[in-house]
C-alpha cells in the first residue's frame, strides 16, 4: 500500500491501561510501515495521560462519550475531517462508534474487523477471532494494510526519571540492593477477578517467611488503597499502594523479581516490563488476556461457567468459585519456582 500516508487515525476507546499495553506492537507496526506519518489515537479519557506519553503515537484525541449526546459526536467528526486523514484503523474489537466517526469524517481508507454490523462503515474488513490473544487481534486488522509478520513484543515507556524515583521510594523504604523484591498487585477492575484479601496476607506470610531477604511490595492505584488496608498489619509488607504514577509502576515492576496479580493493567506492564508474573485469572480467558510474553504463570481452575466475562457473579449457591479455588498453597508453590 506504499508509505505515503501522512495522516494516519487509531480509533481505540476501550479506555483500560492494559488494552493501551497491548496496542503497543500494533502502533509500533503501523510507524514503522509510514515512518513520516502523523499518527493519531482515538481514545478515552482514562488513558489520555499515558499515551500522550508513548514512543508511537504523535497527538491524541480524546473521545469523553457523553453517549447520546448528538454534539459531542458531531464535534468528534468535525475534528476528525479537518486533521484529513488517509486512513483510519478501527482498533476497538467490538465498538460500532469507532468505525462510525471515520465514516462520517469520510476518511478514505477505513480498516478494522467486521463486528457489530461495522462492516458497511469500512472499505476493507475481517472477521474478528476471539481465539487469539488480544496483542494478535490488533495485529490482524493491521494485514488489511499489508502489514504483516511485525514484532509482537511489548514495551513500556517509562524513563530514567521514573526510575530513580522508584529507587528513592525504595531507599526511604529501608530496602537494600540484596532485596529480592517481589509484587502483589491487589487489585482488579472487576468484582469477580479479584482473589481474596486474606489470601495474599497468607502468601505474604509464606514467602517472607521461606524466602531469605523476600520483601513484599504493595502496588496498585490510590483506587485499592482500601484493600491494601485491609491487609493485617502483622503481614510485613512495603505499601506503595497509590504512591506511584503509572509510568513509575513500570519502573517499580521492574525493579521486582516476581509480580503476583489478578488479570489487570498492571498484569500487563510487569510482562511489558520483563518481570515474570503468576497470573490468577477467573471469568476472563488467559488465551486472550494472559501475560504476553515468555516466563509467565496462569492459574486458573475448571469451573464450568467460566469464562463469563461478567462484573458481576451470577452464582447462587458458591459465587466467585473460580477465584475462590484457587488455593494460596498454590500461588506460594508458583511463586517459589520463579524465585529459585
Amino acid at each position: 500500500m506504499g508509505t505515503t500516508m501522512q495522516n494516519v487515525l487509531v480509533c481505540q476507546t476501550g479506555g483500560w491501561v492494559g488494552d493501551m499495553v497491548l496496542l503497543t506492537p500494533a502502533l509500533r507496526a503501523l510507524k514503522h510501515a509510514y515512518p513520516e506519518s502523523n499518527l493519531v489515537l482515538l481514545l478515552r479519557p482514562l488513558v489520555t495521560g499515558l499515551m500522550e506519553m508513548h514512543p508511537y503515537v504523535d497527538t491524541c484525541i480524546v473521545d469523553t462519550r457523553t453517549d447520546g449526546r448528538l454534539g459531542a459526536l458531531t464535534g468528534l467528526v468535525r475534528r476528525i475531517r479537518a486533521d484529513a486523514f488517509d486512513v483510519a484503523v478501527v482498533l476497538h474489537p467490538t465498538s460500532f462508534r469507532n468505525a462510525l466517526l471515520p465514516f462520517l469524517a469520510r476518511v478514505p481508507i477505513r480498516v478494522g474487523t467486521n463486528v457489530s454490523g461495522r462492516g458497511m462503515l469500512l472499505t476493507a474488513s475481517c472477521k474478528d477471532d476471539t481465539s487469539v490473544h488480544e496483542v494478535h487481534r490488533y495485529l490482524r486488522v493491521l494485514r488489511l494494510l499489508d502489514i504483516a509478520d511485525v514484532p509482537d513484543v511489548l514495551e513500556f515507556w517509562h524513563t530514567d526519571a521514573d526510575r530513580e524515583m522508584i529507587q528513592a521510594l525504595l531507599h526511604a523504604e529501608g530496602v537494600s540492593l540484596t532485596d529480592r523484591l517481589i509484587a502483589l498487585n491487589l487489585g482488579t477492575t472487576w468484582r469477580t477477578k479479584q482473589w481474596d484479601i486474606a489470601n495474599f496476607a497468607e502468601v505474604i506470610q509464606q514467602i517472607v517467611g521461606q524466602i531469605p531477604n523476600a520483601r513484599v511490595v504493595l502496588t496498585g492505584s490510590s483506587a485499592e488503597t482500601t484493600l491494601a488496608a485491609a491487609l493485617p498489619t502483622s503481614r510485613p509488607a512495603i505499601n506503595l499502594v497509590g504512591k506511584t504514577s503509572i509510568l513509575q509502576l513500570g519502573a517499580l515492576l521492574e525493579r521486582c523479581e516476581v509480580c503476583l496479580t489478578c488479570d489487570s493493567g498492571p498484569m500487563h506492564i510487569a510482562a511489558a516490563v520483563g518481570t515474570p508474573t503468576v497470573a490468577l485469572f477467573g471469568p476472563t480467558d488467559p488465551v486472550r488476556h494472559k501475560p504476553y510474553g515468555a516466563g509467565h504463570t496462569v492459574v486458573e481452575k475448571p469451573v464450568v461457567c467460566r469464562p463469563c466475562y461478567k462484573r458481576i457473579c451470577s452464582r447462587q449457591d458458591t459465587p466467585h468459585l473460580c477465584m475462590t479455588k484457587i488455593d494460596p498453597a498454590e500461588v506460594v508453590e508458583a511463586l517459589k519456582t520463579k524465585l529459585y
